[in-house]
Formats: structure tokens, sequence, C-alpha cells
């Protein structure tokens, strides 16, 4: 049954089966003192599996499912004759019955096809075609346009824009830190970069590629 529970409705983590046990409530506790294993216990803690004293009457074993990553549970539920299949299949249902994922809306779509999306945005576009559930002659359209969008920006990130451009810009980048300088103006201090020459038989470049020719000309920053 733990493959068919749904993911954390809060953070969506991975839910967990937890364990634990109490005094039962048709148990009059003033026979004994209160103990750590009695009334002094407070509420169930997960994972307490430990024996108690044989002078002590049988714990009521309890099951309950949780999120690993928030926390969220839901209630504890008793353990009867033993039958832990039957308790688990109740903490089931009150588990998944707690999803309720609202409903798309027309702002949900015009949000995402004025994004920049690309291929990390997939599963959110499946998350809202499983959130719509009515107007699929007006929506359906808004979907093929996402698509496109999806196709179109997966092709030209893998196309035109690799990873090497980005590291090389990010070491343009530190090199003009490195060379940069305070200067006080007015009493304020400032940022000064260094001027930067460009050659004349650069000027038929693009424009991102002349800087990057210019910056990469420049001399490093004297380290000593």
């Amino acid at each position: 049954m733990i493959e068919q529970l749904i993911p954390c409705e809060h953070c969506g983590g991975r839910p967990t089966i937890g364990c634990s046990q109490r005094v039962p409530e048709a148990f009059n506790e003033k026979s004994y003192p209160g103990s750590v294993f009695g009334r002094d216990l407070g509420p169930p803690r997960p994972g307490d599996r430990l024996s108690r004293p044989p002078e002590y009457p049988p714990m009521e074993k309890l099951r309950r499912i949780h999120c690993d990553d928030c926390g969220m549970s839901t209630p504890w539920v008793s353990v009867i004759d033993d039958d832990e299949t039957t308790a688990l299949d109740h903490c089931a249902s009150i588990w998944n019955r707690r999803l309720r994922r609202t409903a798309a809306t027309p702002g949900d779509f015009q949000h995402l096809i004025e994004r920049e999306i690309g291929a990390a945005d997939i599963p959110f576009v499946l998350d809202l075609l499983a959130r719509t559930d009515s107007d699929w002659e007006e929506r359906g359209p808004l979907f093929a346009k996402l698509a496109r969008r999806l196709i179109e920006a997966t092709v030209v990130t893998f196309d035109s824009w690799p990873i090497d451009p980005v590291l090389f810009d990010a070491a343009r980048y530190r090199k003009l830190v490195q060379l940069a300088k305070w200067i006080d103006i007015d009493g304020e201090r400032h940022v000064q970069f260094p001027r930067i020459p460009t050659p004349d038989e650069h000027d038929l470049c693009l424009f991102e590629d002349r800087i990057a020719l210019a910056v990469d000309a420049m001399p490093d920053r004297d380290r000593w």
C-alpha cells in the first residue's frame, strides 16, 4: 500500500510509516506510580518500541503515516488484534484524503506562457495539466502554446547556449573584479573599473563578442 501513497501535500516529501505505543485508555493508571512508562510519558513518541517492565500492562501499538521532510502526519491509529494491515489502510485513507489540489485557472496558464520557460518547467506544466478538469476547448490551445514554448526553449538551450560561454563569461567577470580599484570622490568611496580599449578591426563583430575580445586581451592583475 505504501507505493500508493501520494507525496506530502505540504512539501512533496516521501511518506513513511511511523510506529509507537501507549498505555491503553481503559487501563487505570492509578494502580501503579507514575513513571516514564505511564502517565508521565506524555503523547506517543515516534519510534517508541521500548519494552516495558513486566508489572506494567501490555502497551497499545500505534501506527501512523508521516512526511520525512516536514513532519506532517496522520493521527495515531491503534493496532487491534495485531492487525497492522487494517491500521495502515486506515492511515493511508486519511493521508491520501488530505491532498486537495487547487484547480487550474486561466491566470496560471498565462503566467507560464509569458515566462521564459525551459526543460526545467516541464513538471510544472504536467502538474497544470493534471489539475485541469474543465474548459478543455478553451485551454487546449493554451496547452499547445506551452508545449511549443517548451520545445523551442529546449532546442535553443541545447543548440545555441552551451555551457562553455557561461564559464568564459564568468572568467571575464572575475578578471574585471580583480582589476577594479577603490577611488574616493567627494568623500565617498566608489569602485572604478579600468578603461578597456577595443581595436577598429573588431567593428564588424557582435556587441557581446567585441566586449569579450576586449576583456580577454587585458593583462591579468599583478598578483605580487
